[in-house]
């Protein structure tokens, strides 16, 4: 039977219409851009659960891609987790907004040693909730290193910055992490000059080095953690998480190999992330709240135990995992910590000539 729309049902559908709309409009919905795996298992399901905000995590291809989506505008996000330097940058450019501290319910919390490291960042420092953080340092395999060289120097950059030493693990496999500031920042350290120097000389000393370990890298990557497991690498200059995530991979995978982290006598960087909120955030009052949630011991605490990276919370420390929070090359004592180098947001022009040392570095050939 043919049934003919009247104006009243058409007015109604109208109606009906409209209201399921808005009620889909005012879904509430945090957008949120982070690195891959980069919270606790439970984190985002108990976040809805406890405030009924739904999140949608698109995962970040690089800190570039980042930089470059927030510098353009309109990125369709309420809170990103840059970097240290390239969250310095975005404030100073004014991609991010100044945060409210009276609205932040945990910054006294923050680790001291980040409160003295945010110091470096004037502009950031305004707009940032410390994250996760970490060194650069060496992980390796344990037996396979020490089947090769019995006193290999392990809490040194030697093992890895003389051409004679690295040779001993070439077989085993060697990897550096894809990221020219920090490789350079730390060969230029050990080197004894300044680590974000972009002069013609320095970058001359670090590309004389460099080139000398080439023949002995077998992969630039800033993710060596399944290469550990699977027997492809040995060694790898790389994140401090690194060695916790090949550890944990490899027990479950019920692999009797020990892995070890530790940081360069010599120093080497750190780094720190962030949370963050855009400048064009469509809902920074989610934003805000879901950094209250993280900030949380218990919630720090969880993220810690599964990134196997430190948290930024103070609080969370006696919550994390005993085997990192009491490992010196994961939590680095007062000590440690002041042979640690912070990034810096360097000109332009130096960035471009250290990226033309390491693409150098990384396209020359082996022999």
């Amino acid at each position: 039977m043919n049934i003919r729309h009247t104006p009243v049902l058409c007015a109604l559908g109208l109606l009906l219409g409209g209201a399921l709309g808005s009620v889909q409009a005012e879904e509430k919905t945090l957008r949120l851009y982070n690195w891959a795996d980069y919270f606790a298992e439970d984190t985002l399901a108990r976040f809805t659960a406890e405030t009924g905000i739904k999140v949608i995590y698109d995962v970040m291809d690089g800190s570039e891609v980042l930089e470059a989506k927030l510098m353009t505008g309109g990125s369709g996000y309420d809170l990103i987790f840059p970097g240290d330097t390239v969250a310095e940058r975005l404030m100073r450019a004014g991609s991010l907004q100044a945060l409210d501290p009276a609205r932040l319910v945990a910054l006294a919390d923050i680790e001291p040693g980040l409160q003295k490291l945010r110091t470096h960042y004037p502009h950031a420092s305004k707009a940032t909730v410390p994250y996760t953080w970490g060194t650069i340092g060496l992980t390796y395999n344990e037996q396979q290193i020490r089947e090769r060289l019995p006193d290999a120097p392990v809490n040194s950059l030697d093992l890895l910055f003389k051409p004679e030493l690295a040779a001993r693990f070439a077989d085993c496999g060697i990897s550096m992490i894809d990221s020219p500031d920090e490789v350079l920042a730390v060969v230029l350290n050990y080197l004894g000059r300044e680590p974000r120097s972009a002069k013609p000389e320095d970058l001359a000393a670090a590309s004389e080095l460099l080139l000398k370990l080439r023949p002995y890298i077998r992969k630039f990557q800033s993710q060596p953690v399944t290469d550990l497991v699977n027997g492809n690498l040995c060694l790898s200059l790389g994140y401090s998480g690194d060695m916790t995530q090949a550890q944990r991979t490899a027990d479950a995978a019920g692999k009797p190999v020990v892995f070890q982290y530790r940081i360069p006598r010599e120093g080497t960087t750190v780094w720190m992330d962030n949370m963050a909120i855009p400048a064009d955030a469509r809902h920074p009052e989610y934003a805000y709240t879901f950094i209250n949630f993280v900030m949380r011991p218990e919630n720090m605490a969880a993220i810690s135990n599964f990134t196997g990276y430190p948290t930024a919370n103070a609080k969370a420390r006696p919550s994390v995992d005993p085997a990192m929070r009491n490992n010196p090359d994961l939590y680095p004592d007062e000590a440690a910590f002041e042979r640690l180098i912070p990034g810096k947001d360097i000109p332009q022009a130096d960035m471009r000539a250290r990226m033309r040392a390491w693409t150098k570095f990384k396209t020359a050939a082996v022999k």
